[in-house]
């Protein structure tokens, strides 16, 4: 039996992978197309919730639904009047100041080189810090130029986003509008056989991707206001622009901040070597601010990943799918992983989840959240007993 199991966990394991570079091939050929899908589908796992709550209080899911999309209609409008013009001038101002920033840098890296060469120091060490010290000027250089690329090039593409986002919203309002029966048939369909699973599946992704938009949301939105606030009061240039860069790299842990660290730091030491230093310790206060006070409060603890396989799913999402598969690397694995423990547990008859655990933790059920299904198997347990 111990060998049975082992097996069939490796070819569980197997059949994943396999699973997920077939469909990732898949969805290559074919992202052009999904893009309106893929914003149905955040706005479906984003909004379900407050249009369940709404709905328990007796409204009617479509003006549930339509009271949800006016709320965020509204927030949006607000965002472009009051924040989307000077967001714009700064980014303006930055794009056409990102040749001489280059330039500078050019000429700070020259002068940091000759001052090494006038210090005796080994030549083990000179040879490492040279080589750091270009590492650093190319990566400057590249994202500079990106940035420059993005802003110039940016108004070919509004046209499209504008189409996808407008399909999208469309799509998430009759599916958010319809999901109860939607889930029913989809039940039908399953038949009782596989209705437990398919509602194992739902709730999985329920609880994954919907906690993980809502938790990652506010905590990015708090890290990059703590940044622009920070950096703007120690006078660092464009210091909204790094702000708004914070909240969007936040969404790919540990790569992201390191990002906006390495960006802060650089247009710090163009004021002074002090403003740099300070730039980059406001980055890292804010993270771990927002690590300790707010990601543990907002964040549900379905998400829950070990460092190894935030880590190792990162690197998987972003060879297949670039910074989009980073960003959706975190909330795929941990669905990968809740349906993982739940058929392993379930034809294994061996329970690998406690509260204390490291890759393998409990979850936790929330009641008030019609798609999560984690409550009712205690429920119906004490009922019967």
């Amino acid at each position: 039996m111990r060998w049975q199991t082992t097996a069939n966990v490796a070819w569980s394991l197997i059949g994943i992978l396999i699973l997920t570079g077939v469909a990732g091939y898949a969805m290559r050929s074919v992202a052009g197309a999904l893009a309106p899908f893929v914003v149905a589908f955040l706005f479906v796992f984003a909004l379900q919730s407050p249009v369940s709550v709404l709905e328990r209080r007796g409204v009617p899911r479509a003006w549930s639904v339509l009271v949800c999309f006016a709320i965020g209609f509204v927030a949006i409008s607000v965002a472009v009047v009051f924040i989307v013009p000077p967001v714009g001038k700064q980014l303006l101002a930055f794009a056409n100041a990102v040749p001489e920033l280059l330039s500078r840098a050019e000429t700070w890296i020259e002068s940091a080189r000759q001052q090494l060469n006038d210090i005796v120091i080994p030549s083990w060490l000179t040879n490492a810090t040279t080589a750091i010290v270009d590492s650093l000027s190319s990566i400057f250089a590249t994202i500079g130029n990106a940035v420059a690329k993005g802003i110039v090039g940016a108004g070919s593409g509004i046209a499209t986003v504008f189409f996808d986002l407008f399909l999208g919203v469309v799509i998430a309002f009759w599916t958010l509008k319809d999901l109860p029966k939607i889930r029913h048939e989809l039940r039908v369909l399953a038949g009782e056989k596989y209705e437990g699973d398919l509602e194992n599946l739902i709730s999985t992704l329920g609880r994954m991707v919907g906690g993980y938009i809502k938790g990652q949301t506010i905590a990015c939105l708090v890290t990059g206001t703590i940044t622009g606030v920070g950096l703007a009061i120690l006078g660092v240039p464009y210091a909204l622009v790094v702000g708004i860069l914070a909240f969007v790299l936040n969404y790919v842990p540990y790569v992201g901040p390191f990002i906006t660290g390495v960006i802060a730091g650089a247009l710090g030491l163009f004021q002074a070597p002090l403003v740099g230093l300070g730039a980059v310790a406001v980055v890292a206060v804010g993270q771990n601010l927002t690590d300790t006070l707010v990601t543990p409060r907002v964040m549900s603890e379905q998400v829950d990943l070990h460092p190894t396989l935030v880590i190792f799913s990162l690197l998987v999402g972003g060879t297949l799918f670039g910074i989009a598969g980073m960003i959706f690397a975190i909330p795929v694995a941990a669905t990968l992983k809740g349906l993982f423990v739940y058929y392993y547990e379930r034809h294994s008859e061996r329970q690998i989840t406690t509260e204390d655990g490291a890759l393998f933790r409990t979850p936790t059920c929330d009641p008030d959240d019609e798609s999560d299904t984690t409550c009712e198997p205690a429920e119906d347990d004490s009922s019967e007993a």
